[in-house]
């Protein structure tokens, strides 16, 4: 990125740094995707494709009402080839660098679909962040224009956005989210340091079932998708180290 790339890109940080409401988050940044013709987005985290609450890793949901109501209805989460591909990519990637050949047929008809409500052109930012899983903020228009330039800016820009917006959750988290229990942080701490259900069990002395009875109340206080996205609740509220 070249000079006025780079103040630019820390102008759009610092307001995204300032904001206090997700609201101003999320206004900042379609203001500026739409400078590039990205006029609808989502910000998710990535559960494993057959999580039937998927929805719940959703952080900002740009996309089409339709759309979303069309995606939801016929389970293509399961089958999109582009949150398969962000859950191991590195890098950004525009949805025609799809490899056709690797495509199956249900993830065809995805993508297929997404064009038919507008989608035609899109980008992934996959993000990545130790014990929270993988996460994508993906977005898409009828046409797009991003010069090979401002790539470096959009995803950088995607990266921020989406912490922030974790940020502004775990704030809330910690206001409103009941404390965990002395047994249940206890838990949670052995989990934390890699131990499976079956070693819990056997560390505590108790039943594989009483350990997945609290593994359910902690997922449940802390609105988390799965254990280690309770683990990263959890160390954000201080209630456990690692």
């Amino acid at each position: 990125m070249n000079n006025a790339a780079i103040l630019e890109l820390f102008a759009i940080i610092s307001e995204l740094d300032a904001a206090s409401l997700a609201e101003r988050v999320i206004e900042t940044f379609r203001v500026v995707l739409e400078i590039y013709g990205l006029q609808n987005f989502l910000i998710t985290g990535l559960p494993v494709p057959n999580d039937s609450e998927w929805q719940r890793a959703i952080l900002c949901d740009g996309w089409p009402h339709e759309w979303f109501v069309r995606y939801q209805s016929e389970g293509h989460f399961l089958h999109d080839p582009c949150a398969a591909r962000s859950r191991v990519a590195a890098e950004p990637f525009f949805w025609h660098q799809l490899p056709a050949e690797g495509l199956t047929a249900h993830g065809r008809l995805v993508m297929g679909e997404a064009a038919e409500f507008g989608l035609k052109e899109g980008l992934c930012v996959p993000i990545h962040i130790p014990l929270a899983g993988p996460a994508v903020v993906t977005a898409a228009s009828d046409r797009i224009e991003i010069p090979p330039g401002a790539l470096p800016l959009i995803e950088t820009l995607c990266v921020h956005t989406f912490r922030k917006l974790s940020s502004l959750e775990t704030r809330s988290d910690n206001e409103d989210a009941a404390p965990l229990t002395p047994r249940e942080r206890e838990l949670l701490q052995w989990s934390a340091q890699g131990k499976s259900t079956d070693d819990i069990s056997c560390i505590l002395g108790v039943t594989a079932n009483t350990v997945e009875s609290h593994q359910r109340n902690i997922r449940s206080k802390l609105d988390a998708i799965n254990v280690a996205h309770a683990i990263v609740k959890a160390l954000r509220r201080h209630e456990i180290q690692i």
